[in-house]
């Protein structure tokens, strides 16, 4: 015999298994879905793209310094150094040479962003003093009020994004002649290293004794061209777009940026250029410069 409340009590039972069943649906899809995204950033690791090294077989001994090693590879060198691998490198065999080679990223701001904003103040006051004037002709100047200031800077870093460029392009990227050990070895050191192995972290960053023989240039060439306090005002802006170029380099190789967002279609960007597109692509703080010489890579799924 039913119980008078059976109609109720089968309907919530019903009613609870539609709603299990509709939860363990939208979790079994949820997991689908996670996975796919799991695989296919498993698919899209940097990572699974480098080789593995075969001790006995390599062109080089990786037990030993390579510095001295690759400049013998010879026309073997530009195919080898453009196959990454994940393992550290060591350059020389003395320890504190080896030592100088290397640098923890947070020593590019320690380093020159209290030249930054000491240059920053100082260029800022004297032009505040109303007193410095650009020479058009030896009858005909004109003052330069300290709100320019701000567009001088600007115009510095933007002058240092076309150094980046270059360099990056240029001496980075030369390919050295086959018979020529010693620009094979200067290659290496400079940046084919970097090439070699992109997840060595203690190698993504200037040294800054390295990095003040660039700065340095870049100061004396400003003044030889523009007034002091204009040269220096662009000069510091420069050193901050250099700063900024610095982090960003070290942030695509070991950063997590949000997918869509400006930082990660960077990353992308600069993966492309260490995995696939090692001619072009050499923009490293924007794409700006790869569009006026041709070297922009494709937009094309990694």
């Amino acid at each position: 015999m039913l119980c008078p409340n059976a109609p109720t009590e089968v309907w919530r039972v019903l009613t609870n298994l539609r709603e299990r069943r509709k939860a363990s649906e939208q979790t079994e899809e949820n997991n689908s879905e996670k996975t796919a995204e799991q695989k296919e950033e498993d698919d899209n690791d940097a990572y699974n793209c480098c080789s593995t090294v075969d001790m006995d077989k390599d062109l080089v001994d990786w037990r030993k310094p390579l510095a001295w090693q690759v400049g013998h590879l010879g026309e073997k060198y530009d195919a080898w150094v453009h196959q990454p691998v994940d393992r550290p490198i060591r350059l020389f065999g003395n320890p504190l040479l080896e030592a100088g080679t290397k640098t923890s990223w947070y020593w590019v701001p320690v380093v020159w962003l209290p030249i930054v904003f000491y240059y920053s103040w100082y260029c800022y006051t004297t032009l505040a003093k109303g007193t410095t004037r650009l020479e058009l002709t030896s009858d005909f100047s004109i003052p330069i009020h300290k709100y320019l200031f701000p567009l001088l800077f600007l115009m510095g870093w933007f002058l240092w994004s076309f150094i980046e460029y270059c360099i990056h392009r240029f001496v980075f990227h030369m390919k050295p002649p086959a018979h020529n050990y010693y620009l094979i070895t200067i290659h290496f050191l400079l940046h084919g290293q970097h090439h070699k192995s992109p997840f060595d972290g203690a190698r993504l960053v200037f040294p800054p004794g390295l990095a003040s023989l660039v700065v340095g240039s870049f100061y004396l060439i400003l003044l030889s061209t523009l007034p002091q306090i204009l040269g220096t005002s662009v000069f510091v802006g420069g050193l901050c777009g250099y700063v900024v170029y610095d982090m960003i380099h070290y942030y695509l190789h070991y950063g997590s940026p949000k997918k869509g967002s400006y930082m990660y279609g960077l990353k992308a960007y600069h993966v492309k250029h260490h995995f696939e597109h090692q001619k072009a692509g050499f923009g490293i703080t924007s794409t700006f410069w790869d569009h006026p010489f041709n070297t922009l890579i494709p937009n094309e799924k990694f």
